[in-house]
């Protein structure tokens, strides 16, 4: 019998501090579990921070516009300089091919109906030599 009683002593002190370190890992889980549940509600209000961060931020750049942002301005100079030149350039031709059609209908007129105004001219400048 006294085997069997240290037998039972024995597993009865070895099932009880078993139960210690269950009870001990349990308030260690609900620790954790608590810890997390609060580190959770942290991440949630900083992320709404941030959202909120954001936003304000977007809502300046918006504002400021392409002013803001140096590289765009500069692209959008560009540009305006290269559209200007463009216009620029295709009215010079255009003025240029005026110029020419112009010669062009006159050549084209005088063919077609010879104008004494030249013969008028070199006359009235050969009567002025002549004075």
């Amino acid at each position: 019998m006294a085997r069997k009683d240290f037998l039972v002593k024995d597993s009865d002190l070895k099932l009880a501090k078993l139960e210690r370190t269950l009870d001990s890992l349990r308030r260690q889980l609900d620790e954790r579990k608590a810890e997390n549940a609060k580190l959770a509600d942290d991440i949630h209000g900083l992320k709404r921070d941030v959202t909120g961060i954001e936003s304000v931020r977007q809502s300046r750049y918006e504002a400021r516009g392409i002013a803001g942002n140096p590289a765009q301005s500069a692209m959008k100079n560009m540009k305006k300089v290269v559209v200007r030149r463009q216009l620029v350039d295709l009215a010079r031709t255009q003025a240029e091919e005026l110029d020419f059609l112009r010669q062009e209908l006159d050549r084209m007129r005088q063919k077609t109906f010879p104008s004494f105004v030249r013969a008028s001219k070199t006359r009235t400048a050969v009567n002025a030599d002549e004075r």
